[in-house]
């Protein structure tokens, strides 16, 4: 089954914000022998790993300024945006927490106000940033960005299918160690 292309309210329908989006709700484009075992997986934690990389490198290809991302109550819309990459205002990091920083390692010196590391460089970052409420007309989105748009909603959907086929889904049991300050007598 494939993708159905649509137009999307990307806020809501009051404000006539529409932009080219695909229907990608699991009974729209999964094979119904697949469906419940991909609503399974939809509960596993590294379910949208791989669809996170897909739509990441859609955005970088189009350097930001086409970005794709998921909308509606369900999020089974792929949605086209308008976007930028602009210069952060943050002139630091921390490469232990990656806390961000306003301030340059020589302001303040290299200890990360978070993790209390000497880990803080200065470097140069970017904010993406998205436009949601922007409305997209089909025929200014260039065709190359559309081929790519209409490409990345099946690489989606073969994604989750060959999932399907090659995954199980388990359950384990982990432990998450945590720190708890107590009283002890002196």
């Amino acid at each position: 089954m494939k993708p159905k292309r649509i137009r999307y309210n990307t806020m809501n329908s009051w404000n006539n914000s529409t932009a080219p989006a695909y229907n990608l709700k699991v009974p729209n484009v999964i094979p119904r022998e697949l469906q419940s075992k991909v609503f399974e997986m939809m509960d596993c934690e590294n379910f949208y790993d791989d669809i996170n990389w897909l739509i990441n490198d859609f955005n970088e290809e189009n350097n930001y300024v086409w970005q794709a991302g998921f909308n509606g109550r369900s999020g089974g819309y792929l949605v086209l945006y308008k976007g930028e990459r602009k210069l952060s205002q943050h002139k630091s990091i921390c490469t232990s927490c990656w806390q961000r920083n306003f301030k340059s390692v020589e302001d303040t010196g290299k200890k990360c106000g978070k993790c209390h590391k000497e880990d803080r460089v200065n470097r140069e970052m970017y904010d993406v940033v998205t436009f949601p409420g922007r409305s997209i007309e089909d025929n200014e989105v260039p065709k190359e960005v559309s081929k790519a748009f209409t490409k990345l909603a099946n690489d989606i959907v073969n994604c989750v299918i060959a999932n399907a086929k090659d995954c199980n889904v388990e359950e384990e049991e982990y432990s998450v160690p945590q720190t708890r300050k107590i009283l002890v007598p002196a």
